[in-house]
């Protein structure tokens, strides 16, 4: 199987919102889970992985929908390219469903990965870009 990655919280990640963050960290939270019942074995994964899945494909799409709400608001000029990268990212999620329900631990394992390594690196980056605008306009 591959590596089973731990995704924490780092300061660095936070982009001066409050609220934003505490998604943030709870989407974390949601990939560890996921990343725990990879670790109980075929069984109990195929049994808890749909309630993760859904917990994190609900919470990431109200996520960026609030997000985008901010980006609205102060009329971030990238607005519509982010937006795409949301869209993108949910797509993905959605075109993985039935990989991960199907009970195999290393396809599991591997997207619990990638998942925790985008969301990592698009707030580290492309998150920053618009809090970034935001706070130079506030």
């Amino acid at each position: 199987m591959s590596e089973n990655k731990i995704f924490q919280w780092t300061d660095d990640l936070s982009i001066g919102f409050e609220e934003i963050d505490l998604h943030h960290k709870k989407l974390l939270l949601i990939l560890n889970k996921f990343k725990d019942i990879l670790m109980l074995g075929e069984a109990e994964y195929k049994i808890q992985i749909g309630k993760i899945i859904k917990n994190l494909s609900d919470y990431t799409e109200y996520h960026f929908a609030e997000e985008e709400k901010f980006m609205k608001i102060y009329d971030y000029p990238g607005y519509e390219a982010h937006r795409e990268i949301h869209t993108s990212f949910i797509n993905k999620l959605k075109t993985h469903l039935p990989i991960l329900l199907s009970g195999n631990l290393q396809k599991g394992a591997e997207f619990s990965n990638f998942l925790g390594d985008w969301l990592l690196d698009h707030i580290a980056v492309a998150d920053h870009q618009w809090a970034d605008y935001i706070h130079s306009k506030k």
